[in-house]
């Protein structure tokens, strides 16, 4: 027996080892499929692949697209850069973390105090430190798990303003040093790992399960079906792709409405929740997607659909948390299920084209509400539905130079008032107030910590377009990168948006409107009035302008030695109708982001 232990490890230890393995997934905001972004544009291509993240195995197939000998001298370095990344042999267990000290500034202590009145919010905001695992076992294995030592999203509560954070603004200046704000080492943030995940795969395909963020689409701004504006998603994916094909299939997993509302009590005051509650209830996105390259890859197409899956309450009361297996068929058009008090549907479809080497169009269009033919129509019959939809449209160039890329793009984007809210009353007739509906609009449970009553914060977010429906948004980017040496870039925004939220109360729109009664008109973009009222702003009825937001900003980066990084950004806010009031005056500020960090 003695003899052979030696060779049992052996074989155990070949069969474990990693090189060959493609399987690592890289994210959403890869500097790899940022390069090869950029290569297949220069080159004349349609986009790569928008559904990320991606597995090395698929940016490989992807890089073998490009021809290295008909790039200029920038393209192939740029090349080279990505085919040295990827060509990485793994490691079977690879530790490394990541030291930052940040510091953030600005000059409006009062008006500009959460987390989406900074452009540098939770996600773009480094950690003091994250520690990473990686796995890589065998041939089709790989683990990655993240732990950050960082502050609480939110640390505070009030019953006037709900949720909010000592980190966002409220002194002049604030820094990742959490523990000297607020409730000090109190505010640790306990729900990490926020990137934590399994996957294997193999040529062609890979399967993901775990915690990790998604982006659909070629946005800048956001993608209209699913944005990547989200701190993570707990979710499976699957991901099958050819040399002209890709199917992708994503479920993912939020708390159930039941859990947070009535967001507003009967006197107007935000509801705390407690930590001891169970979970219960299932509110789920389910989503596959289908893309294709056409004409000489000139042309990329997708077609996505999804659902929002959610419990329903019976006549008991009590919610239903059986999940129907009928709705997991990878290939069922999720809108003909017919299942309205469980479910809401959207489509998107995209194209984007390269009509000659360094410049790239792309489009969006999102479907949530439409009439059928013979359906009450907005407009003409009595009482419709509200159509509910959203447009996006970009051009982008991206051309290598020296070491690097130099990039633009201007985006455009419009959204219906209604887009991704709905009801879940099978009468249809109207939402009211505590009745949280089927909307792409979507929650994490946080830990808020032992100084606020018992510790949870639920932070709702639109799923797809970040800014949600009822917005009319530009912008303007351009920049250039040498990837792992230095970066610079500036940006134009501006924004209208109507009065319209993620909490306005859902409604039928009427050929004769009545204001008093809630009973909305067809509507567009961006609304002056609010007609309905509001789960989460009881005073929505005075809402009476459509807000009006400018941003100028730049940002930049340089790798002093390798590991060793310093960056910077600025941003210029200025917002006319806040709170869309037209009697509120103008607000504005200036707000700075300065960093050091050291990766290993």
């Amino acid at each position: 027996m003695k003899k052979l232990l030696p060779i049992f490890i052996l074989i155990i230890s070949l069969t474990l080892l990693p090189a060959v393995n493609t399987q690592k997934i890289h994210p959403i905001d890869s500097d790899i499929y940022e390069a090869l972004t950029s290569l297949f544009i220069s080159s004349g291509y349609a986009l790569p692949t928008t559904a990320g993240p991606w597995s090395t195995d698929e940016l490989l197939k992807l890089l073998e697209r490009v021809d290295r000998t008909k790039l200029n001298s920038g393209g192939q370095q740029l090349y080279d850069y990505v085919s040295r990344e990827l060509g990485v042999d793994p490691k079977l267990f690879k530790f490394g973390f990541e030291a930052a000290l940040e510091a953030n500034i600005h000059t409006d202590a009062i008006n500009f105090t959460s987390k989406d009145s900074w452009v540098k919010n939770t996600n773009d905001r480094k950690p003091i430190l994250d520690i990473i695992l990686e796995t890589n076992i065998a041939e089709h294995f790989y683990g990655y798990s993240s732990f950050t030592f960082d502050g609480r999203r939110f640390n505070q509560f009030s019953k006037e303003e709900g949720h909010t954070s000592a980190y966002f603004g409220q002194e002049i200046v604030t820094t990742n040093l959490f523990f000297l704000y607020g409730n000090g080492i109190g505010d640790i943030d306990l729900s990490f790992p926020y990137r934590a995940f399994g996957a294997l795969g193999g040529s062609g395909w890979s399967f993901q399960v775990g915690r990790d963020n998604l982006s659909w689409g070629a946005g800048k701004t956001g993608n209209l079906m699913l944005g990547d504006h989200l701190r993570y998603h707990d979710m499976a994916r699957l991901a099958l792709y050819g040399k002209n094909f890709k199917y992708s299939l994503v479920g993912s997993f939020f708390a159930h409405p039941d859990q947070y509302y009535p967001i507003l009590d009967d006197d107007g005051n935000f509801v705390e929740h407690d930590q001891r509650s169970a979970l219960y209830g299932l509110n789920m996105f389910l989503g596959h997607r289908l893309e294709w390259r056409m004409f000489k890859d000139k042309v990329g197409l997708a077609l996505s659909e999804s659902i929002m899956f959610q419990s329903a309450k019976g006549e008991d009361g009590l919610l239903d948390t059986v999940l129907d297996p009928r709705i997991l068929n990878p290939s069922m058009i999720f809108h003909n299920l017919y299942i309205r008090s469980n479910a809401n549907s959207l489509l998107t479809f995209e194209i984007d084209y390269s009509p000659i080497k360094y410049l790239n169009i792309y489009g969006q269009m999102a479907i949530d509400e439409f009439a059928l033919s013979g359906e009450n129509k907005p407009g003409v019959d009595p009482s419709a539905y509200p159509d509910a939809y959203g447009f996006l449209a970009g051009v982008q160039t991206s051309l290598p130079v020296k070491r690097g890329a130099a990039y633009g793009s201007f985006e455009f984007a419009l959204t219906y008032p209604y887009l991704y809210l709905r009801d879940n009353n099978p009468n249809s007739s109207a939402q009211k107030l505590g009745d949280y509906g089927i909307n792409y609009v979507v929650a994490h449970r946080e830990y808020s910590g032992p100084s606020i009553t018992n510790g949870v914060a639920y932070y709702e977010e639109f799923l797809g377009y970040q800014y949600g429906g009822d917005a009319m948004v530009f912008n303007l980017n351009g920049g250039y990168k040498e990837f792992g040496k230095w970066y610079a870039e500036g940006n134009l925004f501006y924004m209208l948006h109507g009065t319209h939220d993620k909490w306005t109360l859902w409604s039928l729109v009427y050929k004769n409107p009545d204001l008093v009664n809630h009973k909305p008109p067809v509507l567009t973009t961006p609304t002056d009035t609010h007609w309905t009222e509001n789960q989460g702003d009881p005073n929505a009825d005075e809402r009476d302008a459509v807000a009006k937001t400018f941003v100028v900003g730049a940002k930049g980066g340089y790798t002093i030695l390798k590991g060793f990084d310093v960056y910077g950004q600025a941003d210029f806010i200025y917002i006319v109708n806040p709170g869309n009031i037209s009697i509120n005056d103008p607000i504005y500020d200036f707000q700075f982001s300065i960093g050091l960090s050291y990766k290993m």
